[in-house]
C-alpha cells in the first residue's frame, strides 16, 4: 500500500517518462528519468530547523527503492541523510502502473486513436483535417490538440458529439441549453465542453477572415446561440409562408423575425428602391428613423448568419428574377471589422454591396468623435492594403493609419 507522497513521487517521474521525446522510439537514450530532490520540488525538505518532512521523505523513499521501484541518488559523505535525486526504475513500470492504477501512455493513446477511427466515418467533411491531424499525433504518440485527453474516454466521446453536432444541418437556431439537454441530457453540459469545440473549429475548420471571430460569432454561425435573436427589417416588401402573408411596412418602427421564418419566407414583392443593411442596432434604429427614402432596411448584428443571408439573398433574386436594378448597401464601423464585415458579406452572399458612410469625407466630418488605435492596430490596417478586393477602401484605411483613429459607427450621425 502505497502512501500519499510515495503515489505523488511515482506519479511525477511517470509522467516525466511518458513526456521524454524519445518515449515509445526503439533507440531509448540512456538517460534516466528524474526527481531532483530540491527547494524548488521539496520545499519542506530543506526547513532549517525541523528535520522531521526530511526523515519522513528519506524514509518512504527508501521502502520504493527497497520495492525496486526507483533508485536513489545521496549527497556525497551524506549518504542515507540527504537526497540529491530519485531515479525511476523503468523495469518496474508495468508494477507501478498498477500500483498507481493508471493506464500507460500508449494504451491511453491506443484507446483513444481506435474511438477516433470510429466517429471519423461519420464525420462532416468539415472536420476531416482535424482527424487527420490528430490520429497523426495519437498514432506517433505526440500531444493531441487542445481539449483531446487520452485516457479519458466518456468525456472524449461527449466532445466529439458536440463538436459534430456544430456541423449538422439545422433550419432555425437552437439555444445552447436546449442543444446540451439534447446531446447529453444535461442543460450544463455544453457549457463544459465549449471552450474546447470552439478551439478545434478555430484550429481546424475556419478560412482566413473567420479566424478573427469572436467565440459567439464561431457558434453563431453553426445556428448555436445563447438564445435565438430576431432579425429586425424595415420597409416596403410583402412576403409570405405557409401560415399567411406579412406586409412588412405594416409593422413600425421595424418587425423581428425568427431564424426559421426567414427560412420559410417567399417574397410576393418589394418596392425598395435600395436595400441597406447595417452593422449596429443603435444605427440600425437611427437610419429607419432619419432616412425617409423607400430602402428595406435589415439589422445586420455585427458578424451576419445564415439566416440573414438567407433572407438578403432572397432579396437579390427576387429582384434579378423580376429585372429590377436595385442597389445593396452597407454600414458599419469605419475600423477593421468594420471593413472586414463588409468584404465577408459580399463573399458569402455574393451580392456586390456597396459601402455608404464608410468613405473618407465621412470620416473627416466626425474624425473628433473617434477613437484612438495602436501601431499594432496600423500594421494590421495596412496589411489590407494589400487586399485588391478592398480597394474602394484603401483611401478611408490611409486615412486611419494617418491619423491613427477609427470611428464607430454610432459617432456618425446622418440624415436625409
Amino acid at each position: 500500500m502505497l502512501s500519499q507522497l510515495q503515489k505523488e513521487v511515482l506519479y511525477t517521474l511517470v509522467d516525466r517518462y511518458e513526456k521524454r521525446s524519445d518515449y515509445g522510439s526503439a533507440q531509448r537514450s540512456p538517460r534516466r528519468t528524474l526527481l531532483k530532490v530540491n527547494t524548488s520540488s521539496c520545499p519542506d525538505y530543506f526547513h532549517v530547523s525541523d528535520s522531521s518532512f526530511r526523515l519522513m521523505f528519506n524514509a518512504e523513499m527508501q521502502q520504493l527503492e527497497q520495492h525496486g521501484l526507483v533508485s536513489l541518488d545521496w549527497e556525497r559523505f551524506n549518504e542515507g541523510e540527504y537526497l540529491q535525486r530519485i531515479a525511476l526504475k523503468e523495469e518496474a513500470l508495468p508494477e507501478i502502473y498498477k500500483l498507481l492504477r493508471r493506464r500507460p501512455k500508449k494504451e491511453r493513446y491506443r484507446a483513444a486513436a481506435s474511438l477516433l477511427e470510429k466517429w471519423e466515418k461519420e464525420a462532416p467533411v468539415e472536420l476531416q483535417p482535424f482527424y487527420r491531424h490528430t490520429l497523426e499525433q495519437l498514432y506517433h504518440l505526440k500531444a493531441p490538440p487542445k481539449g483531446i485527453k487520452p485516457g479519458q474516454d466518456e468525456e472524449l466521446v461527449q466532445l466529439l458529439k458536440g463538436l459534430h453536432a456544430c456541423f449538422a444541418p439545422r433550419k432555425s437556431e437552437i439555444p445552447k441549453r436546449l442543444l446540451s439537454v439534447r446531446l447529453y441530457g444535461d442543460s450544463k453540459q455544453w457549457h463544459a465542453l465549449e471552450k474546447s469545440i470552439i478551439d478545434i473549429i478555430r484550429d481546424f475548420c475556419l478560412d482566413g477572415k473567420e479566424t478573427s471571430f469572436s467565440d459567439e460569432e464561431i457558434l453563431a454561425e453553426k445556428g448555436i446561440v445563447d438564445n435565438p435573436v430576431h432579425i429586425n427589417l424595415a420597409g416596403p416588401m410583402v412576403f409570405s409562408t405557409d401560415r399567411g402573408r406579412v406586409h412588412l411596412s405594416s409593422f413600425y418602427p421595424d418587425l423581428g423575425l425568427s431564424s426559421e421564418m426567414a427560412g420559410d419566407l417567399i417574397i410576393e414583392t418589394c418596392t425598395a428602391d435600395a436595400v441597406v443593411t447595417v452593422e449596429n442596432k443603435t444605427s440600425f434604429y437611427q437610419y429607419i428613423k432619419e432616412i425617409t427614402s423607400n430602402h428595406l432596411v435589415l439589422y445586420l448584428g455585427g458578424y451576419h448568419n445564415s439566416p440573414r443571408r438567407e433572407i438578403l439573398q432572397k432579396l437579390y433574386n427576387y429582384f434579378i428574377t423580376g429585372n429590377q436594378q436595385v442597389h445593396f448597401y452597407h454600414w458599419g464601423d469605419m475600423d477593421l471589422g468594420g471593413i472586414t464585415i463588409w468584404n465577408d458579406l459580399k463573399e458569402k452572399t455574393g451580392i456586390p454591396f456597396q459601402p455608404i458612410y464608410m468613405d473618407v469625407e465621412t470620416y473627416y466630418r466626425f474624425l473628433e468623435r473617434g477613437y484612438p488605435i495602436d501601431q499594432s492596430y496600423c500594421r494590421k490596417l495596412a496589411r489590407l492594403l494589400e487586399n485588391p478586393s478592398l480597394e474602394i477602401f484603401h483611401p478611408l484605411i490611409q486615412q486611419m493609419i494617418k491619423n491613427k483613429i477609427c470611428i464607430e459607427q454610432e459617432a456618425v450621425i446622418i440624415s436625409k
